[in-house]
């Protein structure tokens, strides 16, 4: 509206009210029951049964044939990957995009070729308890597990086999993070209350740190040779950090949560770090070491639950850092716009406890896993447009 001439004597209008923000758009990410009825449709699903790994196992997905606009490379807008035999506690794209990596209570963790629409292509067993968590080395070529059989593993994935079993710890070990720079190095942290760095040319840890509680996440920022910083969530609540060259002096503790931190994700540019709680809140913490802000949690998100199961629900950035997702506890994906904090999806289908949500590389999908054993394949619109 065009403001009234300077000399008129009649009152200005009152401007009209702000528009309020789009809702969260819900894509149905169909369970499998809803999958299976669209059978009877013209355009309904195709079963597409992949080549068994072995005699105790395979792999089956489901192909939503819907016409929608498309907005990536997937066989279909919407695809069900079915082949574990409990739940899916992470799952983890490669940094060029060809795989994706889902880790299970069922002590296996499956790898899935996105060029060969998403057919299962190989089994990694080695691990007598759940995998909790697992990570991709920064060049792709390996793997990282940790397991709530007390130990962490290091897997080739060309060869399929593990080539390293970290057995330091005396407790379950929670949680895993690769380098974000060398593929040599990683750490792990674990009920024992022990945060520990190892480096693949070193017979053992090469950092120890002791805590007296419980520790459930880490991530890990490398900027050269023996340089880096850890930050650590545990049951206090809050995110401790410290510089590997002094680990005798926290470098500084973020606080703000009001329950347990279940997942430490550094932003694709290693300046934020994303953190998620029990207290059912997501923060965004500004981790520069000379950042002007007096308050480094800078942006707080709302929606995503966590339950009195106390599962370790793990959260991710999109790859040019614009969006947000995380599992939940009501059995949604969650996506949030990082500038306005505002949900832009609520993607269903899950039939429990959504753990992990993550973002392709390049292309705009976002893979889940949950507690009902399942992963899906979910397109969304492009990075950067919503």
């Amino acid at each position: 509206m065009s403001c009234p001439h300077p000399c008129s004597s009649a009152p200005s209008p009152p401007p009209p009210p702000p528009p309020s923000p789009p809702p969260p758009l819900l894509l149905n990410m169909a369970s499998a029951d809803t999958l299976k009825r669209k059978l009877d449709g013209p355009q309904g699903m195709q079963i597409v049964k992949r080549a068994r790994i072995d005699e105790k196992g395979g792999a089956l997905v489901k192909v939503d044939t819907g016409e929608v606009p498309r907005t990536s490379s997937l066989p279909a807008p919407i695809m069900l990957l079915e082949g574990h035999g409990a739940a899916v506690n992470s799952v983890a794209f490669s940094g060029n995009g060809d795989y994706l990596v889902s880790g299970s209570a069922d002590k296996t963790v499956l790898l899935w070729d996105m060029k060969k629409e998403c057919e299962n292509v190989s089994a990694y067993r080695g691990h007598n308890n759940q995998v909790l968590e697992v990570k991709w080395s920064p060049d792709s070529t390996l793997l990282y597990t940790a397991s709530a059989d007390k130990t962490a593993g290091v897997w080739n994935v060309d060869k399929s086999r593990r080539i390293k079993k970290i057995t330091e710890h005396s407790g379950v070990v929670n949680g895993v993070a690769a380098g974000t720079k060398s593929s040599n190095v990683f750490a792990t942290v674990s009920d024992d209350g022990f945060c520990k760095l190892f480096d693949l040319r070193a017979r053992g840890s090469v950092v120890n740190l002791p805590f007296e509680f419980p520790l459930l996440s880490v991530a890990f920022k490398d900027v050269g040779e023996g340089e880096g910083t850890l930050f650590i969530g545990a049951i206090d609540n809050a995110i401790h950090s410290f510089d590997i060259r002094k680990i005798d002096q926290e470098l500084f503790n973020l606080v703000g949560h009001g329950d347990s931190v279940t997942s430490l994700r550094l932003d694709p540019f290693g300046s934020y770090l994303l953190s998620n709680s029990m207290d059912h809140t997501l923060s965004v913490w500004d981790t520069r070491p000379f950042t002007t802000t007096a308050q480094r949690r800078v942006k707080v998100f709302h929606g995503a639950r966590h339950n009195f199961e106390k599962y370790l629900i793990k959260s991710n950035w999109a790859p040019d850092g614009s969006m947000i997702t995380s599992g939940s506890a009501d059995r949604m994906v969650y996506v949030w716009n990082t500038t306005s904090r505002a949900v832009r999806y609520k993607l269903p289908g899950h039939k429990g406890v959504v753990l992990e949500s993550v973002f392709h590389p390049h292309e705009p999908i976002v893979a889940s896993g949950g507690t009902d054993g399942k992963v899906y394949l979910g397109e969304i619109q492009k990075y950067g447009t919503v």
